[in-house]
């Protein structure tokens, strides 16, 4: 089991991907991947959120090891957990970085099997981070600059794939007409 504030983002991370999922388990292959009016598909948008959770899991496992050893416990009180403001704010970020761009052509299944397994690594990234103040070490991210281990999947998980809701939203109103 998490602590509660690594164990409330992972709660509110499941029900955001299951709104993500609910609407793209209703398209059919062939609307998974339209785009329309040049914006991006539901399969990239679904590809651009896979790669921002893998890129974050990754630098969680990263700054943990090369932090092995050096950083201070988890916080007994984890109500010091908390995002700092940004200087530009999520939404106004505009486009995405180059590494985040989807690539497109990947089928329905596999994105959604995708999907399950970076949430696993999630996971399995958020338990590792039980055991260190996430406050004790940051890692750049090229739009938002330094953010700690707990900023890192509350911003770029969580909050990213809220932002991309209305979108989806949208596309899928458009396709189904």
């Amino acid at each position: 089991m998490l602590p509660r504030k690594l164990e409330e983002l992972w709660d509110e991370m499941e029900k955001i991907r299951e709104i993500t999922l609910g609407a793209a388990k209703g398209l059919s292959e062939a609307d998974f991947a339209r785009q329309v009016d040049g914006e991006w598909s539901v399969a990239e948008i679904l590809e651009h959120l896979i790669i921002a959770e893998t890129g974050t899991s990754k630098v969680i496992r990263k700054c943990l090891k090369d932090n092995a050893g050096k950083l201070p416990p988890y916080p007994a009180d984890d109500s010091v957990l908390t995002v700092r403001p940004l200087l530009i704010p999520p939404g106004k970020a505009g486009k995405a970085p180059e590494a985040a761009i989807p690539t497109g052509g990947i089928g329905k299944e596999e994105l959604l099997g995708r999907a399950a397994e970076c949430r696993k690594q999630m996971r399995v990234s958020l338990e590792m981070l039980a055991g260190a103040d996430p406050r004790g070490v940051e890692f750049p991210h090229i739009l938002f600059g330094n953010l700690n281990l707990y900023e890192w999947p509350c911003i770029l998980v969580l909050g990213h794939e809220r932002q991309h809701h209305p979108q989806i939203e949208a596309l899928v109103r458009k396709i189904k007409g």
